[in-house]
């Protein structure tokens, strides 16, 4: 021991491949042998540090930026011909014409709906758009349109901004007679309500004609199968079938009538109601005759639900009943509404003793022809009518009506469900 410390010797480490290259800095290299040579500094990716993050972070933000780019360019380019498809004719082969009705005030929405449900045009959602691309989103305007399928949307919205009128509508109401009703203006005028007249005549007289056509038309002969059995004396009261019809602007009243009777036929023929009114004794005119009586005594058309229709109708068939029972045993009819159409035709103030073979409270069987024109459930009452016995009915001051089978049940009937309505002629 000479009193100095020495260190340690160590053994010698084996040297990679790489450390065996000599380098020049190898030669006479003084460093100390702690410090790598800088030829050996680790840059591979495993290694921390940022030499390598910042530009991985780059190349991964541009690719988002690319792929978001292509999404919206795909859904560009789809929408493009989504748009280009849709505008086009729905049905390029289907050239039916189709009477499409744009109410005042119709909506955009409301109007392109409805061309979509009527298969004018494919959807309603690019006819809209166009619409909106050309400025054209509010110039919808009423009228009644001649379209077809096979058009485009362009030509579509072409029409329907400039107000088309290739057809006009005229509008007949179910219980409707054929001149104006002296009984209704005046029970209007009583209760102090603006009088709204449903007759033939002044439907006509709305939709434009003059009174000159209308005259001629409502005198003229017609040739139909639905004037079977009618005696040649009758004239059109209850043949003028409550429905609106679009008719050609240049159509003139009596083209209106002949639509109206080839509708009201249809009707006959569908619902066999000749046949019908035969197993019940009554020809076709009879039939509609009667109908127009159950018309008048309760009108069914204009119920707002299909539920509260039904429920009326099941009324309609037990007052034709009881119309039918009557007959059958001789009996006047005795319906109240009778005698309206009676004084009306007379032009004097309602009244059921007015004297008319139109009352029915005055005379019996049925009236000399119809009073009103039918709805379509009247017809089907009248053809389908209820099983009963009753032989009266009346409309109590609660809105129901009640049936009886005896005049005492009926008398019972006013006492308690009539003290209003049944003094009110």
């Amino acid at each position: 021991m000479d009193g100095f410390k020495r260190p340690t010797p160590k053994q010698p480490v084996a040297k990679s491949s790489e450390e065996q290259f000599t380098s020049p800095l190898s030669s006479g290299d003084d460093r100390p042998a702690s410090v790598a040579p800088a030829s050996v500094i680790d840059l591979s990716p495993q290694s921390s540090g940022t030499l390598t993050t910042k530009p991985r972070r780059k190349k991964i933000f541009l690719w988002a930026v690319l792929v978001l780019f292509g999404v919206i360019i795909v859904g560009v380019v789809s929408g493009y011909f989504w748009y280009q498809h849709n505008i086009q004719p729905a049905n390029a082969e289907d050239q039916t014409v189709q009477k499409i009705e744009i109410k005042d005030g119709a909506s955009l929405s409301s109007v392109a709906q409805l061309l979509e449900e009527r298969g004018i045009i494919r959807s309603s959602t690019a006819f809209s758009l166009l619409a909106g691309f050309e400025g054209k989103r509010n110039a919808i305007k009423a009228g009644t349109c001649n379209l077809k399928a096979s058009e485009s949307a362009h030509e579509v919205l072409a029409k329907i901004s400039s107000g088309c009128h290739d057809f006009k509508s005229i509008t007949f109401y179910p219980g409707a007679t054929l001149a104006t009703s002296l009984y209704a203006k005046t029970k209007a005028k009583e209760s102090n309500k603006d009088f709204k007249d449903p007759s033939i005549r002044a439907s006509l007289l709305a939709a434009g004609f003059s009174s000159a056509d209308i005259d001629a038309a409502l005198q003229a002969s017609y040739d139909s199968p639905l004037f079977a059995d009618k005696p040649a004396s009758a004239g059109l009261e209850g043949y003028v079938f409550g429905e609106t019809y679009y008719v050609a602007t240049d159509a003139s009243a009596r083209d209106v009538l002949k639509v109206a009777f080839a509708h009201m036929y249809e009707i006959v023929q569908e619902n066999d109601l000749a046949a019908k009114f035969k197993a019940q004794g009554l020809n076709l005119y009879e039939g509609i005759t009667l109908s127009s009586v159950v018309e008048k005594e309760l009108d069914c058309e204009g119920k707002p639900t299909e539920e509260r229709k039904e429920r009326c109708y099941s009324y309609q068939q037990q007052i034709a009943r009881v119309f039918l029972n009557r007959l059958k045993l001789s009996m006047s009819l005795g319906s109240d509404v009778t005698s309206i159409y009676a004084s009306d035709k007379l032009g004097v103030a309602s009244s059921i003793d007015v004297d008319s073979p139109y009352n029915t409270r005055k005379y019996a069987g049925l009236p000399p022809g119809p009073i009103a024109s039918p709805g379509k459930l009247a017809l089907l009452s009248v053809a389908n009518p209820a099983s009963s016995d009753a032989l009266y009915f009346l409309a109590g001051d609660d809105g129901l009506i009640y049936f009886a089978n005896d005049e005492a049940g009926h008398t019972a009937n006013i006492k308690n469900h009539c003290q209003v309505l049944c003094g009110d002629l």
